[in-house]
């Protein structure tokens, strides 16, 4: 009787939700778009200036996307290291993908931290492109990838297109990557096929990911084709007269490798006359212009290492869900499901430690999801990660006073786009009733 009862209260509740998250896709996603569309002239005088603007925007959308799981009482735990040093860094977040759940929790954790959303790149699959939310990821400049085999090659040079291009261009810090290409349930039957090819040890909670992005990753943002000694020669002139063009991006020596700029950048801050010439790293700022404030003097370094566009951190995210069942979309929206935990755990990497040579990097790849799959084995048998050993966690919370004031914000703004639209619209036939007469 008490179930029934239970059942029946939760009728009104989910019809209230569902509705409730309709109408703020009505006031949300369109103000969203109409400020970007009256600030558009900003991106062509001041680009840095309007993803700036268009970043906080972002993240107040993403805010109200987290209200829809916190409000159904779906918690976020955060498990494992500590990942304040690479808030502000460049920093690639890996997490396994189980359900359409994956991405809201996600935007609900990344919520809770101040400095992530405005600044985020999400990878996701092409058909995102489509739904309602899509508009809003193409002004942010998300990347939107084509999966199946004849698009494959494609969609890898098209992402690193877009790094260069968005990612880079536009500051960003984070950015979210799927590796395995697909829900767990989808991906399952084709990586275990695979695996058997391949005699692989089997996988039961995560499947085999792809190395494709990834290796579009590191050969954008953390390895670069060395230059020829007239390349570099040329380079090192230009920059002692402080003309380089203002497309230039990276120039590397020939013994520059990933390892070494770490080492180097710190020695360079102990002693920065010890960085010769030849170990010149040549970057673009946020506008795409040189930046000259290091002139070569008698008294002064020749040249700067700037770190700002090179990967710092890879941030791997497993997610586990209670009793093996993810939290999907539709549970996040209507919320008939009872409210749970959602374990998040962190394993934080550098990049100066992560192997560059393909080979090497795709084993690095696979250990990190044979881990996630012992790890979630563990949690599925007694709760934690780690067997015989305690982490700290954490329950992330939200904001309330802060989506309250956001979601007014909104409201506000639609209210003030309906105004003008319609002195426009009284405008506009008046002057065609004039014209007519």
């Amino acid at each position: 009787m008490a179930n029934k009862m239970h059942t029946l209260l939760k009728i009104p509740t989910s019809v209230a939700r569902v509705a409730i998250v309709i109408v703020n896709n009505i006031y949300c996603i369109p103000t969203y778009l109409v400020w970007m569309g009256l600030l558009s002239p900003l991106k062509m005088i001041q680009p840095t200036m309007f993803y700036k603007i268009e970043g906080i925007f972002f993240h107040w959308l993403l805010a109200v996307v987290s209200m829809w799981s916190y409000s159904a009482g779906y918690d976020i735990v955060e498990v494992g290291d500590d990942i304040e040093e690479c808030m502000d860094k460049k920093t690639l977040v890996m997490a396994n993908h189980q359900s359409t759940g994956d991405v809201p929790l996600l935007m609900a954790n990344f919520n809770a931290k101040e400095s992530v959303l405005p600044n985020i790149m999400w990878i996701m699959d092409r058909l995102f492109k489509y739904t309602n939310f899509g508009a809003v990821s193409v002004i942010h400049e998300d990347f939107f990838i084509s999966s199946g085999r004849n698009n494959r090659d494609k969609a890898i040079d098209d992402l690193r297109v877009h790094l260069a291009d968005s990612f880079i261009k536009n500051d960003r810090k984070w950015m979210v990557l799927f590796p395995e290409g697909g829900f767990l349930h989808k991906r399952r039957s084709v990586s275990q096929r695979y695996i058997e090819k391949m005699n692989l040890p089997p996988l039961e909670y995560v499947t085999l990911p792809r190395i494709g992005a990834l290796r579009a990753i590191f050969d954008v943002m953390v390895t670069q084709n060395s230059p020829t000694n007239e390349e570099r020669r040329v380079s090192c002139d230009k920059m002692e007269n402080g003309d380089l063009p203002p497309n230039t991006s990276i120039l590397l020596s020939n013994n520059f490798s990933p390892t070494n700029f770490h080492q180097a950048s710190k020695i360079q801050e102990e002693n920065p006359l010890l960085l010769t010439s030849n170990d010149v790293v040549v970057t673009t700022n946020s506008n795409h212009e040189i930046d000259n404030s290091n002139s070569t003097s008698p008294n002064t370094k020749r040249s700067e290492v700037v770190q700002n566009n090179l990967l710092e951190y890879i941030l791997d995210i497993t997610i586990a869900y209670p009793d093996r069942k993810p939290v999907d979309l539709p549970n996040i929206v209507h919320g008939w499901r009872d409210p749970c935990k959602t374990h998040m755990l962190y394993r934080l990497y550098k990049v100066a430690e992560i192997p560059t040579e393909l080979e090497e990097l795709t084993q690095w790849l696979y250990d990190r999801f044979y881990e996630k799959n012992e790890l979630l084995e563990n949690f599925y048998k007694s709760g934690q990660f780690f067997v015989n050993r305690t982490v700290n966690s954490n329950v992330i919370h939200q904001d309330n006073l802060r989506l309250l004031l956001i979601n007014l914000f909104f409201i506000t703004s639609t209210y003030f786009h309906y105004q003008i639209l319609s002195v426009c619209y009284k405008y506009c036939v008046a002057y065609i009733a004039q014209s007519v007469s």
